[in-house]
């Protein structure tokens, strides 16, 4: 069962490797902040595979934190661009 996650990990990574694409030749700012949100849940997800292909706790322990680090980070994100729009 293990390899299975391990070739689900591999495929978050490619998934990852194009939304890093995207972010690279995307000329839209609000595009490119999806792109990276995206990429966050992707590693969200990646880790949790991981953590439960190695059978360790802390890649899961990790992946709560880095999320909801993500999480208030487009938050701040958001918040700045709408500064900047009603300015």
């Amino acid at each position: 069962m293990a390899t299975y996650l391990i070739i689900t990990a591999l495929v978050i990574a490619v998934l990852i490797l194009l939304a890093i694409i995207r972010i690279a030749f995307s000329s839209n700012i609000p595009e490119r902040i999806v792109a990276l949100d995206t990429i966050n849940t992707l590693v969200v997800v990646l880790l949790v595979a991981l953590g439960a292909a190695y059978r360790k706790a802390l890649y899961i322990d990790i992946a709560i934190v880095y999320g909801l680090l993500s999480f208030i980070g487009t938050l701040f994100i958001a918040r700045y661009l709408r500064e900047e729009r009603n300015k």
